[in-house]
């Protein structure tokens, strides 16, 4: 046997060999395995997982751009609201992304019937918190393939398109788009001019989520020079609570956590010169 072979020989055997713990090193191992089957039998169970909003996207999504529609009548009376199929497409990509990168749409099955286009469709969409890829449930969308104008019957060359328009439409409610329409909230005028001073604050560059970041870290620091509640009160007077209520329109979230700040600041100096006086009165 050549030296070769008698070392790859002693390797392998050694590798078949249980690891050797010795002194302080296994007494830490055995104390680590104890503290792990221990946490292990008080837990009982793996702990439960995140508890995720259900309604996030839904409350994203909901409250349609009065800009966007525009009321319509159709044959026998019927009135109601249509949402422009652009502002639909950006609306999603907003909150997910490109088309066919963070949604995207696909034909499921397709007929005509009755001078008649239908298209089913289903929506996908992959989920911002946990990337997961998923779809909504399939829904037809129809369109008549034949117009009339004028007295005159012609073949509607975009009747497939309006069709798929349709569909996806449908689908993108089960998600919430537009949700306040189809509740009929939107037939409230006070609702509707809600939704106006909702989406003027988020055309404002003012609002953006990089402008409300800076202004966080803005006051900040502005509440970090603050020594007494009369410096506190002199940054509140000077323009951070009509921004906070601006800001509130857009993003509650980013309203309470400066708002926070505010609180935090005020208890900190309190409790300072509550400090103070107890230290004088002990003297």
């Amino acid at each position: 046997m050549s030296k070769t072979d008698t070392v790859a020989e002693a390797e392998k055997a050694e590798s078949k060999a249980e690891p050797k713990v010795s002194g302080s090193k296994a007494h830490g191992a055995t104390e680590a395995a104890a503290k792990e089957m221990a946490a292990s039998d008080m837990k009982g169970t793996a702990a439960p997982s995140p508890k995720f909003d259900n309604m996030h996207l839904w409350n994203k999504l909901k409250r349609t751009d009065p800009k966007a529609t525009k009321p319509f009548t159709r044959s026998g009376g019927f009135r109601g609201t249509q949402i422009d199929p652009t502002w639909r497409l950006q609306m999603m990509t907003e909150v997910f992304g490109p088309v066919g990168k963070g949604w995207g749409y696909e034909q499921v099955d397709w007929t005509i019937a009755e001078r008649m286009v239908f298209i089913c469709a289903r929506v996908w969409y992959v989920d911002p918190e946990t990337g997961e890829k998923c779809f909504t449930g399939p829904q037809w969308g129809g369109t008549e393939m034949v117009r009339r104008r004028n007295g005159i019957e012609a073949p509607d060359d975009e009747c497939f398109k309006m069709s798929m328009t349709d569909a996806v439409g449908k689908c993108l409610v089960q998600l919430g788009l537009a949700a306040d329409i189809h509740m009929g909230q939107y037939e409230d005028s006070k609702y509707r001019e809600e939704s106006e001073a909702f989406y003027a604050a988020k055309a404002n560059p003012d609002l953006q989520p990089a402008a409300i970041a800076a202004f966080e870290e803005e006051v900040r620091k502005r509440l970090n020079a603050c020594l007494d509640l009369d410096d506190l009160e002199e940054v509140w007077r000077s323009g951070v609570g009509t921004r906070l209520r601006e800001i509130g329109a857009i993003d509650r979230a980013a309203q309470h956590r400066i708002t926070g700040l505010f609180a935090q600041k005020k208890a900190e100096i309190i409790k300072r010169e509550e400090g103070g006086d107890d230290g004088l009165e002990a003297a």
